[in-house]
């Protein structure tokens, strides 16, 4: 989701100075997700919304404009510290809009994205950017808000099952989110046999999203899913991103880890009409008042010598931030 209209409105010098705190809802919150290092530079691209990790040290992201993909580099120090990524050129995806969020197979070697734009998930080669299939989506999420379709996509690291939630509430199921209370996502599970099967839908789960920290400025509101992440056990992590106002404007990282056993599965039924008892649970494992970076993409990326690193990109729309964020998870 870009902001570019908000962007044009921040203060910089005034949010800067919120980028270092850190957000503790609860006096027994204690992350289990660390801060390793924050880099902000004015040469990254623009646009960042999505990231994945393809083994070694090669990344790629995706820009919500000219529907770009970057291949990038983060090294390890022999200490084991993440240095600057370093951004390769440009591919241009096949018939890409506005894409926010992109997913590595490590079955068939392709990249599958999100087009905001549509809300569609398509199939590419990484090499050429050619255009090579379409995820199967359910019907419903034809009601999707403009600007708050598929944001977070992510394919667990054996590349058997892959993971998608719309930012927002569609437009049948809810609200979106304020300070009063979240919206209601759809968390989607696909699966497959093997690289030779195609994705079919296992499951869809509702999951609420935080209410936002403060008020709407400028007309400005969101608290939403922008990211998906799959660990090497298994598990399943969501990032939230939100922007409001309290006592100045800016944006905030969420970084939770998700639990299904216990939510209902939820059929194509608005939740308008039949809303879900039981909804997915979530534990914080990190926070962050980020000021004016917005990070939208996330991924795991290789072992550290304690843990494993974890990488955020912030989308920089115009004028806000051009940033990584590096931690490092259990």
């Amino acid at each position: 989701m870009a902001f570019r209209a908000i962007s044009r409105c921040l203060a910089p010098a005034a949010l800067l100075a919120l980028g270092g705190c850190a957000l503790m809802p609860d006096g027994s919150y204690d992350p289990s997700f660390t801060e390793l290092r924050e880099i902000r530079k004015s040469e990254f691209p623009k646009y960042l919304s999505g990231i994945t990790y393809t083994g070694g040290d090669l990344y790629y992201a995706v820009a919500d404009r000219e529907g770009k993909m970057y291949p990038l580099t983060i090294k390890l120090k022999y200490s084991g510290a993440p240095t600057k990524p370093h951004f390769k050129e440009s591919i241009t995806l096949e018939g890409a809009r506005d894409l926010e969020a992109i997913a590595w197979d490590p079955l068939k070697k392709t990249v599958w994205a999100a087009d905001e734009a549509d809300a569609s998930i398509r199939e590419f080669n990484p090499a050429t950017g050619r255009r090579i299939g379409d995820l199967a989506l359910p019907g419903v999420f034809r009601k999707f808000r403009p600007n708050l379709a598929f944001e977070a996509l992510t394919i667990s690291p054996d590349g058997l099952e892959l993971w998608a939630a719309n930012e927002e509430a569609l437009s049948c199921d809810g609200a979106t989110a304020n300070s009063e209370g979240g919206s209601l996502v759809r968390l989607c599970r696909f699966r497959r046999a093997d690289a030779n099967d195609t994705w079919k839908l296992d499951g869809m789960w509702a999951y609420e999203t935080d209410p936002t920290n403060g008020q709407a400025y400028k007309g400005y509101l969101a608290s939403g899913v922008s990211g998906l992440m799959v660990a090497p056990d298994g598990a399943v992590y969501a990032l939230e991103r939100e922007f409001s106002q309290t006592l100045l404007p800016g944006f905030r990282a969420r970084i939770y880890k998700l639990d299904i056993s216990n939510a209902e599965k939820v059929s194509e039924t608005p939740f308008c009409e039949k809303k879900p008892e039981r909804t997915v649970r979530k534990e914080l494992v990190f926070g962050k008042a980020t000021g004016i970076a917005m990070y939208e993409g996330c991924c795991f990326g290789p072992k550290l010598k304690n843990g494993r690193l974890v990488v955020l990109c912030s989308d920089g729309d115009d004028r806000v931030a051009h940033a990584f964020l590096y931690l490092s998870a259990p």
